[in-house]
């Protein structure tokens, strides 16, 4: 790879700050179709595959590639084999928000293309999202339809709606598991979308989405406070849809979506903990006071119930029963005293 065309930033103290090479790059003013933004964190055994499905995927469309390192201890940057991307690197692990917020202040792309490093786009799928957004000029932003390695659809995962204290309960307590085909479960899980055609959806993951770059700086940047990752695309969703911007998915594109890349390199503990931590995080800025404080009490709840199913064998296999159980006893206790700083985060 050519070293004048890999880019790479080592970011200053001053964030604020603009780096001389990317300057450099952006001397020519002509704006170009698409910003493809890609944070990483020991991203490795993914990137590779990503960027190599870009080329294909944008056929037809000008692009650039910017990608955020959150300080990978891993070789993710020896693995940016494709030329023309440029990399900003991060002193530190700042998160999925404020990585692609960074990433967005140095592009020039008409759209922005918030892309996961663990997804590997189909041919044209770029292009067939930009194409629908020039031809819906009502439309805000749009989504690719996610697979698993095998083929299977993510819809579970990827379409939802936006969540409310019943549905956020109804999951910190299981019952979505324990009654799957309830009424409440099958809405919030968008069950009734027909995907055989383009539709609206009031949240879809972030792990690959096309915004309209006016609709982007309109809306503002990412909330950073929502970190290292989690409910961060929730909360943008529900920004969209307060400033009236509708999102649609759009089955024609497609991208495989692996998952779990950030899971790999985060004890479990430490997710569980970040998990809620955001969760209720997005319910004291959305929700009412009293549902905030009760989602919190269900959140105590549900771990106390976590702990006891644990304790009698009922526990991730991959985790083991005494991991499950010190992690969601942490969690409660960390939840009982509203996450205060003096309540540390779980490294289990």
């Amino acid at each position: 790879m050519a070293e004048a065309r890999r880019l790479i930033w080592n970011e200053a103290s001053d964030l604020g700050s603009e780096p001389t090479q990317a300057a450099h790059l952006r001397v020519t003013p002509r704006a170009i179709d698409v910003s493809i933004l890609i944070v990483t964190w020991n991203s490795e055994r993914w990137i590779d595959r990503c960027l190599r499905s870009l080329a294909a995927a944008c056929e037809g469309l000008s692009y650039e590639v910017l990608i955020y390192d959150n300080a990978s201890a891993d070789r993710t940057l020896d693995h940016i084999t494709v030329d023309d991307v440029q990399v900003l690197r991060s002193a530190e692990n700042a998160g999925f928000a404020a990585g692609t917020n960074r990433a967005f202040r140095q592009s020039r792309g008409e759209y922005v293309f918030l892309l996961n490093p663990d997804c590997e786009l189909a041919p044209g799928a770029l292009t067939k999202l930009a194409a629908f957004l020039e031809s819906h000029p009502e439309i805000a932003a749009a989504a690719p339809l996610l697979e698993n390695e095998s083929g299977d659809s993510q819809r579970e995962f990827q379409l939802r709606r936006l969540p409310t204290l019943g549905t956020l309960a109804s999951e910190i307590l299981l019952l979505d598991k324990l009654f799957p085909a309830n009424g409440a479960t099958a809405h919030y899980r968008a069950r009734d979308l027909d995907l055989t055609k383009p539709g609206p959806i009031e949240q879809p993951a972030a792990a690959a989405l096309l915004i309209r770059r006016s609709v982007f700086e309109e809306v503002g940047p990412l909330d950073e406070q929502f970190s290292p990752a989690w409910f961060e695309d929730v909360d943008y969703c529900r920004r969209l849809a307060e400033a009236g911007k509708a999102v649609y998915y759009v089955p024609s594109a497609a991208a495989k979506h692996f998952g779990g890349a950030s899971l790999e390199h985060m004890p479990w503990g430490q997710f569980i903990d970040v998990w809620y931590r955001n969760m209720w995080r997005y319910a004291r800025k959305w929700l009412s006071r009293g549902e905030a404080e009760g989602l919190r009490w269900v959140i105590v709840g549900g771990m106390a119930l976590r702990c006891l199913a644990a304790l009698a064998g009922f526990a991730h296999p991959e985790v083991g029963r005494r991991n499950a159980v010190k992690a969601y006893w942490h969690v409660l206790k960390r939840a009982w005293k509203r996450w205060s700083p003096d309540s540390s985060p779980s490294s289990s």
